[in-house]
């Protein structure tokens, strides 16, 4: 399936309030687990694998257990569910991309059909 979105909407305010009084490290770990959850995986979820997570979050391994416990809390950031980490408001926003998404695609099919049958 091509992507609804090329762009991942970004809440400068939320984003920032959520890392509030954490360190760089694991803002830019939160920031880079969203864009890959968005990216590369559609939302459907980045897997239950620690190395697998620390690599994603660009984050060096003296940090990673302190930085794992606030990124993904199971709370406020991302939540386990079906054995793979979610963040929920990221997987609205896709949905919501992917609604539009269709929506276009529909229209530019159906502009395209009447365009065909005037020729």
């Amino acid at each position: 399936m091509k992507k609804p979105s090329a762009y991942l909407p970004f809440y400068g305010n939320d984003f920032f309030e959520a890392i509030a009084g954490y360190s760089d490290a694991v803002g830019m770990g939160y920031l880079r687990a969203i864009w890959h959850y968005w990216n590369h995986t559609g939302c459907a979820g980045l897997p239950d694998d620690d190395e697998y997570l620390r690599r994603v979050c660009g984050c060096e391994g003296t940090q990673w257990a302190r930085t794992k416990g606030i990124i993904f809390d199971n709370r406020y950031l991302f939540r386990l569910e079906n054995s793979v980490w979610h963040q929920p408001r990221c997987r609205k926003e896709w949905d919501k991309s992917k609604e539009v998404f269709d929506q276009r695609s529909a229209a530019g099919r159906a502009a395209a059909m009447k365009r065909w049958e005037k020729e």
